[in-house]
């Protein structure tokens, strides 16, 4: 296996295939370490994903201070007006009710670095930087890439079964195969102010993992990276004829005030999209991540979405390399998740355009009078009704509730599809939905009992399963069975018998064991 790209969504491929006994090579042109500190939270499904791997604490406690709170504040600038708060408690408490695990901020130059660690230490994995992929060419037996090293330039072939391409939305992979982006390009320019800054004993808003600045100078966010003195100003709205003659300390007194230090570190211009990859696959090559959409930065999506990625195909690659995955097992990953990139990146633009369009904007807005009292109460409800998807609920209908609507390796049980609320999450095991969490009475979650293989859960004793364990022995499907007789369990499992996917994912559901096992098992691992 052969994957390009070290950013998220390639270590966290590797990863998956590394922690299933594949061995795989990831090229990376860089040296590993965080350039653009851009992803900052770590959401609730990804945190299930580290858990199963073993990384969830070491993320919790990777640097971002464990009692920071997870507070998101609006204001017209940091010492000035507050116009809407969301708060979220910190890192150390911060659970959801329906997970085991939680929220986790924990910026990129923490988070990279514990996936880098973890797949050094494990033995399938050979991480090689400063490695550009160049070229590549495939046939029916096999990818071979041309890899540059990049201090010698050196060239060098490479050998894979497959290619799958975490490079980034430039994508050298995705270029070469014709894969066209579709969606809207360069929706503005933005600016990334890095800058150190002692600001949370200068404002009057106490501890905020982002700040909103609106104001009729500025609109972006104050973002905490290390959660002491490290700052990122996302600004938006930059002319490009200005990026020569643009003050950058000016941007930040119209965000901070006047009266706030700060010292600057770096600018960075950067631009958004909203596109997502026309194909995920062309024959032995697949593209992930940012290389097969690129998302508007509301609601922390881009990364996530990446990682969720990786996990589907991670499991895939690894049951076709290992033998027991069907000859069409593989071409599910694009009808699972092309569709969740394209709600993910519809859902990001959507939040910012609501936004952006119903915000009052105007310098009243920072007034000491009626007027401007006025203004900020609207700006106070346009927030909490475009934003409290995002900040509220933590989008939990789009972290937890997304499900693989029409999957060819998911059996329907006849049964209509649940409400899909992206602020909401209802828990449900309907094929293709993640199956949900419970606490059990040893104090395991539910989410434990899945990962490694396929797990048929069986609510009670008096299902005889061996039938379903013959059909999966016969053609190597990994297959556990596990009887549960809890009655919080039984009741949200809503079916006798569940087939949960090695992902977590609901692949099968019924009352009673289906008269020819074999055409379930058959289905769910690609032979169909």
């Amino acid at each position: 296996m052969l994957i390009a790209g070290g950013g998220p969504a390639g270590l966290a491929l590797a990863i998956e295939l590394g922690w299933r006994g594949v061995s795989c090579l990831l090229v990376d042109q860089g040296d590993g370490t965080v350039e653009f500190a851009t992803t900052n939270l770590v959401n609730t499904r990804t945190s299930e994903h580290l858990r199963r791997w073993g990384l969830v604490e070491e993320v919790r406690n990777a640097g971002f201070p464990l009692d920071y709170p997870r507070n998101y504040v609006f204001v017209t600038r940091l010492d000035n007006y507050e116009l809407a708060r969301f708060e979220h408690p910190s890192n150390r408490e911060g659970r959801s009710p329906y997970s085991p695990e939680g929220r986790i901020w924990c910026p990129k130059p923490f988070f990279d670095p514990v996936l880098q660690r973890y797949a050094q230490a494990l033995p399938q994995i050979e991480l090689r930087y400063g490695a550009r992929l160049e070229s590549f060419r495939q046939d029916d037996k096999g990818v071979i890439a041309q890899v540059v090293n990049v201090a010698s330039g050196r060239d060098e072939e490479i050998m894979a079964e497959y290619l799958v391409a975490c490079d980034g939305g430039a994508s050298t992979i995705r270029r070469q195969l014709g894969i066209e982006l579709q969606g809207k390009f360069i929706e503005g320019l933005n600016l990334a102010i890095f800058f150190k800054s002692p600001l949370l004993s200068h404002h009057p808003h106490g501890k905020a993992v982002q700040y909103q600045v609106v104001n009729a100078k500025v609109q972006g966010t104050v973002v905490a990276i290390d959660g002491g003195e490290e700052w990122r100003l996302n600004f938006r709205g930059i002319h490009p004829g200005d990026l020569e003659s643009l003050d950058a300390g000016q941007y930040l007194r119209d965000a901070l005030g006047n009266q706030i230090p700060f010292e600057i570190s770096s600018v960075r211009p950067w631009t958004a999209h909203r596109v997502v990859a026309e194909s995920y696959r062309r024959g032995r090559v697949f593209v992930a991540g940012d290389a097969a959409h690129l998302l508007w930065p509301a609601g922390g999506f881009g990364m996530n979405t990446a990682v969720g990625d990786s996990v589907d195909l991670g499991w895939k690659l690894a049951a076709t390399l290992q033998g027991w995955g069907g000859p069409n097992l593989l071409d599910s990953y694009e009808p699972e998740r092309r569709p969740i990139g394209i709600r993910n990146v519809t859902e990001a633009g959507d939040l910012r355009a609501g936004f952006d369009k119903q915000m009052p904007m105007s310098a009243t807005l920072e007034e000491d009078s009626e007027e401007g009292a006025r203004l900020r109460l609207k700006a106070a409800e346009v927030i909490i009704k475009t934003r409290g998807k995002e900040f509220a609920h933590d989008s939990l209908g789009i972290e937890l509730g997304y499900r693989y609507e029409g999957s060819p390796i998911c059996v329907p049980d006849g049964t209509p599809a649940p409400p899909l609320d992206h602020a909401v999450y209802i828990p449900t095991t309907w094929p293709g939905a993640r199956a949900p969490h419970a606490w059990l009475k040893d104090g395991r979650s539910t989410l434990d009992l899945f990962g490694r293989g396929f797990t048929l859960v069986s609510l009670g004793r008096g299902l005889d399963t061996s039938r379903f364990d013959s059909a999966a022995a016969r053609c190597g499907l990994p297959l556990e069975v596990v009887y549960l007789d809890e009655a919080d369990v039984c009741k949200l499992y809503e079916c006798r018998c569940i087939l949960v996917r090695p992902d977590g994912h609901v692949a099968w559901r019924g009352d009673d064991l289906p008269a020819d096992p074999r055409e379930v098992i058959d289905r769910v691992c690609g032979a169909a």
